[in-house]
């Protein structure tokens, strides 16, 4: 099982890992960039005024010496070297270090420096700049011979007047090197240190947020089904809590109503047998309490037989209601010619109707098709039947309409001499509930008809609701669905 805690510490520590990561990173390559761009400013202006120190003579190039003897610093931490030619790759002069080193070449002069990186055999990693420049010319009349001197080179110059020359000046960067590599030791340090310090900070901050899942938990424990009553305080748990703890208490009462209603039902049911079993009980010692006749034990027999039919009824309904509610019964849908159907169903009871002198009003949409279980659905249309025709006052009236409603098709079964109220109309769906008026029936009808009946429709997607006046009308109403 996964902890919360510990996902949520992972998933924190993750993500703090990777901004430390890449913020370093960040600032690692922004300082290290920012220092080379320092370096290649500093290297661009030496080269630059590294330039002034060659001038064009009346009788050739003249390279002062003296001036450039501070880029050759080997004794420094950062030495630098340097390199003058022409274009055509013609070397001029080059630092010792740089022997080999072959002599960059180019069509045309530069527009702007040249920044690269090299490694040095002997030297190590190099930065460099490169420019061109046309020397200066100094038009002062000096002799070959007197210019010649140990602080200069001279060299014949055969090309025309107003050659560029190229100027590579290389600077050594281990010093640049040692300083970002402390550098990083630096932050790797830091980084370390922060995540040591924000993972405790971390898990002590989650640890003590779960302590209200903690506490929620233990509450949600300490209710058993002995006190269901109990609800779980929405207001002092945290907000993000809130909407958990508001539907766990709707579960609750759900929950407690699903107990009182089974408890009720195994009262109900209790109740409901034990009365067809003591009058079963109460023929059967009639009959034993003297010797009788064949036609009184005959008698005898038939009345006990017709409380033990009343008795298997009861136990099919209880089975009935049992498998509906416990999700067994499934619809299988198809398209059905509805008005067939209420015919065929109606037929067996027509009989019964004429016999006891009750008028039938019938109003059907002709070929009106609709998306039903056929055996599910004449099972509804047999108790809707039954009950209207046990209900109806005597020489009264049972309707059944079909109608085409707002796209819905609705199916109407209806009964005069109504002895439920409007208030009581919807507890004809409860278990057992029979209405005041009926409490002399018991035997005849047990009050599961039109519980069963319901709970068949909801299988089937339907909707299923109830008119009632005292003394009127008593109408059932089903919207089946879209007819066709």
């Amino acid at each position: 099982m996964r902890s919360l805690t510990v996902t949520l510490f992972r998933g924190v520590i993750l993500g703090t890992v990777l901004v430390l990561l890449t913020a370093g990173s960040v600032l690692y390559l922004s300082v290290n960039a920012q220092l080379v761009r320092q370096m290649d400013e500093s290297l661009t202006d030496k080269a630059r005024m590294l330039a002034l120190s060659v001038e064009e003579k009346h009788y050739g190039l003249e390279v002062d010496l003296d001036e450039m003897r501070t880029e050759e610093m080997e004794g420094s931490e950062s030495p630098e070297y340097i390199y003058i030619g022409s274009l055509d790759g013609s070397v001029i002069h080059h630092s010792d270090i740089l022997e080999g080193i072959p002599a960059p070449g180019f069509q045309a002069p530069l527009a702007e420096p040249l920044h690269d990186w090299h490694i040095i055999k002997g030297a190590g990693r190099m930065r460099s700049v490169l420019v061109t420049f046309q020397p200066e010319v100094d038009d002062e009349k000096e002799d070959l011979e007197s210019a010649a001197t140990d602080s200069r080179i001279i060299v014949d110059k055969t090309a025309e007047p107003g050659d560029r020359i190229v100027i590579q000046l290389f600077k050594d960067v281990s010093q640049h090197q040692r300083f970002m590599e402390i550098f990083l030791f630096m932050l790797l340090g830091a980084g370390l240190g922060s995540i040591g310090v924000l993972t405790l900070t971390i898990w002590l901050t989650i640890k003590r947020g779960a302590e209200p899942i903690n506490e929620l938990a233990a509450s949600i424990d300490s209710i058993s089904d002995d006190d269901l009553a109990i609800r779980l305080d929405e207001v002092v748990v945290l907000e993000e809590l809130a909407p958990i703890v508001h539907k766990f208490n709707l579960f609750l009462d759900r929950l407690e109503k699903s107990f009182n209603r089974e408890k009720g039902f195994t009262s109900d049911a209790a109740h409901e047998l034990r009365t067809p079993l003591a009058g079963l009980k109460s023929t059967i010692e009639v009959a034993l309490a003297r010797k009788r006749e064949g036609d009184d034990y005959r008698e005898t027999l038939e009345s006990a037989l017709s409380i033990v039919n009343q008795l298997e009824n009861l136990v099919k309904s209880l089975l009935a209601l049992a498998r509906l509610e416990s999700g067994q019964e499934s619809a299988s849908m198809s398209e059905v010619r509805i008005e067939k159907c209420i015919r065929d169903v109606w037929g067996s009871y027509s009989g019964v109707a004429t016999e006891r002198g009750i008028e039938t009003s019938f109003n059907f949409i002709n070929g009106s098709v609709v998306m039903i279980d056929s055996a599910l659905f004449a099972q509804v249309l047999d108790e809707l039947f039954r009950n209207a025709l046990y209900y109806v006052d005597q020489g009264g009236l049972v309707t059944v309409n079909l109608l085409q409603k707002e796209g819905n098709t609705h199916l109407q079964v209806g009964n005069t001499g109504s002895k439920i109220s409007a208030e009581e109309a919807e507890r004809v769906f409860d278990r057992f509930w029979r209405g005041s008026h009926a409490r002399g029936d018991t035997g005849l009808r047990f009050g599961l008809g039109l519980p069963i009946v319901r709970k068949i429709v909801d299988t089937m997607g339907m909707r299923m609701d109830v008119k009632s006046e005292m003394d009127g009308e008593f109408v059932v109403i089903l919207t089946i669905g879209e007819g066709k």
